[in-house]
């Protein structure tokens, strides 16, 4: 067992920066005081997700005259400096992955400390500290990962009563408090910050559209090889279009009816397949949209329907009441793969089953119609899936007595 611990520890230690591990073992040796106005947020793609729209909302609302905020960053290229009084930010990893004395020691002296992930890069939690996972989405899909990875947390957030099972079992922290608060970032999906709204309809101009149709597949070929879920689709590696020429064919099909979509590709999805000429189908991802300062969720909030699978993204657009469209060709075989979180799923997808190609044109079509006809069947599901419909940000806060 000694030897064992003694790897472990070897391990950690190889993965600090070696100019600063005697800076963390002065930190682990004396720890700095926990400082009960400083706050710590970090989102995995950087400067995204639920931690962002909760530290939008704080700045908006002056919490940084009363609290000092520290923004980490885990890459180096998407490192920046805020231009707000209170706030400062610093880098976790260094270009080789080695975590960094300075994000040490600012974690080490939060008293709350806001995520999206995990922090496993953390190497110390503190009585007297509050980690609070504000998640990255409530969705359909099961959670295999848990059995090999922990998440840590002392509060994680769900959107609805119904996730707060299931997260407990998927996650086996049976010490970790689940809220059912709902996530800051759906407030993004109304806001009407110009950036966002100028953007949509730049590029909706440009395809000659009258509607937007965002199309957001989970991730099936993975960046991490962990986090493989391939199921076989084909070529493109896109669900339902799994060859160059069904997407340039579809591409012809929105052309005619004026109708553009935009394809997001996921964090952890290997680069698409995808033909040259195309007018009405972009491709587009996070960098494209830090690029033109737009965020994700102000950006989904402008379109006119969403295009999804088994992504939490559809459970969060039920706010909008806008239609949606779930490709299920791969269904069977992305249940006996990754699974499922709960029972009969399909009842929970309130929209277009699309199987293929002709289902998706049939769904573009009833977009451009302006044919809604699963209006109903969101408003009896969405009660279940999402608690809460505004005022998660403020609500959190409340909960943790942060004023």
């Amino acid at each position: 067992m000694t030897g064992l611990i003694k790897r472990v520890k070897n391990g950690i230690w190889r993965r600090i920066d070696p100019s600063d591990k005697a800076r963390i073992k002065r930190l682990m040796k004396k720890p700095p005081k926990i400082d009960p106005h400083s706050i710590v947020f970090n989102s995995s793609d950087d400067y995204t997700g639920n931690p962002k729209a909760l530290f939008l909302y704080m700045i908006e609302h002056g919490y940084n005259k009363r609290y000092h905020i520290t923004w980490l960053f885990e890459k180096e290229e998407n490192y920046f400096k805020f231009k707000i009084p209170n706030v400062d930010s610093a880098i976790i990893y260094d270009k080789d992955r080695k975590v960094r004395a300075g994000a040490q020691k600012a974690i080490m002296s939060a008293r709350y400390i806001f995520y999206s992930h995990n922090v496993n890069w953390c190497k110390s939690f503190r009585e007297g500290q509050t980690f609070i996972d504000l998640w990255h989405g409530c969705g359909y899909k099961d959670d295999m990962r848990s059995v090999k990875r922990v998440i840590y947390y002392d509060h994680l957030m769900v959107t609805g009563s119904k996730y707060i099972d299931i997260f407990k079992r998927v996650l086996k922290k049976p010490d970790g408090d689940i809220l059912d608060l709902g996530y800051p970032r759906n407030e993004m999906l109304f806001s009407s910050r110009s950036k966002a709204v100028e953007l949509l309809a730049g590029i909706k101009k440009e395809a000659g559209a009258d509607k937007a149709i965002i199309w957001m597949p989970t991730f099936r070929k993975s960046t991490i090889a962990r986090l493989e879920t391939d199921t076989g689709l084909g070529e493109t590696g896109l669900p339902i279009l799994c060859e160059s020429s069904d997407i340039a064919e579809f591409d012809r099909w929105c052309r005619e009816l004026g109708v553009l979509i935009v394809i997001k590709q996921h964090m952890f999805q290997r680069d698409y397949v995808r033909p040259d000429g195309l007018t009405n189908i972009l491709f587009i991802d996070e960098d494209y949209l830090r690029d033109n300062d737009a965020d994700l969720y102000e950006f989904m909030g402008r379109t006119d329907a969403l295009i999804t699978d088994y992504s939490s993204v559809a459970i969060d657009y039920l706010l909008v009441n806008k239609p949606l469209g779930y490709t299920l060709d791969d269904y069977d075989r992305y249940e006996e793969g990754r699974g499922f979180s709960f029972e009969n799923v399909k009842e929970y997808m309130p929209g277009h089953h699309i199987y293929d190609i002709e289902g998706l044109k049939q769904f573009a079509q009833d977009i451009a119609e302006g044919k809604d006809p699963h209006a109903e069947w969101r408003a009896r599901v969405r009660p279940e899936m999402q608690t809460y419909t505004d005022g998660f940000s403020k609500r959190i806060l409340e909960y943790f007595n942060i004023k």
